[in-house]
């Protein structure tokens, strides 16, 4: 359970949204019809993917510096950061049997 930064690419589309992949971390992808909404999707499927490795105690990738991405023309290199301990607290909502006596 940690704070993670990685790079993605947002590539343009034709329909004028973005498609957003990690090229750190394998089948992450995503997509938004606005930057800002791909920006939103990104983090969450970012966040979901790492959650998933930690739960299967599975080894986290190491992030690609962002000067080392290699994209093709018109694509925007950014970095998304995510805390998985945050996304933890929203998602496991498990119910909890308390007994109190007084």
């Amino acid at each position: 359970m940690a704070k993670y930064v990685y790079p993605a690419i947002f590539s343009p589309s034709d329909d004028g949204g973005f498609t957003v992949s990690f090229p750190d971390v394998s089948g992450c992808y995503t997509e938004g019809d606005t930057l800002a909404e791909a920006m939103e999707q990104a983090k969450d499927a970012l966040c979901l993917i790492l959650y998933d490795l930690e739960e299967r105690e599975e080894s986290i990738p190491v992030p690609t510096s962002i000067n080392d991405v290699v994209t093709e023309n018109g694509d925007i290199v950014s970095l998304v950061a995510c805390d998985t301990l945050e996304y933890r607290k929203f998602f496991d909502k498990k119910a909890v049997k308390k007994t109190l006596t007084i």
